[in-house]
């Protein structure tokens, strides 16, 4: 994959959480105490990872430091 800002090859490999973190998007951080699937803009990313890591394949531009991902079924390296 190239990169959209710079046009350089991009490096294939993976993002991945902390122990049984899992990976969600929305147009905000809620706070700890706020339940994360009511966020403006909430996308669960990936589902919780009970004793292992979770991860989701991603591409990473080193000199741009940008990386980009595909989640859901149709995501693969």
């Amino acid at each position: 994959m190239l990169c959209p800002k710079c046009g350089k090859e991009m490096r294939k490999g993976y993002l991945f959480s902390s122990k049984d973190g899992a990976f969600s998007f929305a147009n905000e951080v809620p706070g700890a105490l706020e339940n994360a699937k009511h966020a403006e803009g909430f996308v669960k990313l990936t589902g919780l990872k009970v004793g292992g890591r979770t991860s989701v394949p991603a591409c990473c531009c080193d000199a741009c430091r940008v990386v980009i991902l595909q989640y859901g079924k149709e995501a693969e390296v």
